[in-house]
């Protein structure tokens, strides 16, 4: 008995792996392999199905080619929407979500951004891409260049739970997101300066970090 079980067991093991290796190399590679995998099924089954009832071959046919016609809309509609909902998980203006709508009524400048970027700020707000990048002109007090710190605060305050506590590969998108959608004063984002700015930001004392960053929460009104 005991011999029996193991040898069923390793047959059983050997024929569930062997099904995985043929779903995972022929059948789940592509989309259009599982899609002819699943219409091969059905077309086994409708046939069996259609002859057991005692239908005529023709009506066979006919049954088996509509319900084949409506399935494979079906799985094309169904996998181009998750193909678009990969597509827009990948954006990385997709990986966040926004505390407002808009930026309607708040007086651009005051953010160090230009009146003509209200639109642009809107679309980002709603996970689009502007149409172009972003000028952040708001400068820190002992440099002429636009102050990266302040850029994070304002995000901090826009972004559903800070970023603050944001580690390795949310920091890293983060920093992808800032540099494909914002220029400061005109310059494109120098990575090791938002790296030094964002690592000194987070280490402010509780008390410098609630000092900076409340004049902006109070024109966004949070």
């Amino acid at each position: 008995m005991e011999t029996i079980i193991q040898k069923t067991g390793k047959l059983l093991y050997l024929l569930n792996r062997n099904v995985k290796r043929l779903l995972s190399i022929r059948v789940l590679r592509n989309h259009t392999s599982v899609i002819l995998f699943i219409m091969l099924v059905c077309f086994i089954m409708l046939l069996a199905m259609f002859w057991g009832l005692g239908y005529q071959a023709s009506k066979v046919i006919v049954y088996t080619s509509t319900v084949l016609t409506a399935l494979f809309i079906a799985l094309i509609f169904i996998g181009s929407w998750h193909e678009a909902k990969r597509l827009s998980q990948n954006e990385l203006i997709s990986c966040f979500h926004f505390n407002r709508s808009n930026i309607n009524g708040i007086h651009l400048s005051d953010l160090g951004f230009s009146e003509s970027d209200r639109g642009n700020l809107n679309l980002v707000l709603n996970n689009l891409s502007p149409k172009h990048k972003i000028d952040f002109k708001l400068v820190s007090d002992n440099r002429a260049a636009a102050d990266y710190k302040k850029l994070l605060r304002i995000l901090h305050l826009l972004i559903d739970g800070g970023i603050k506590d944001f580690k390795k590969e949310r920091k890293e998108i983060l920093f992808k997101f800032i540099e494909s959608t914002f220029t400061l004063n005109g310059l494109e984002v120098n990575r090791a300066s938002l790296n030094s700015r964002f690592s000194e930001w987070v280490n402010e004392s509780e008390t410098e970090f609630y000092e900076n960053i409340e004049p902006f929460r109070k024109i966004l009104g949070r």
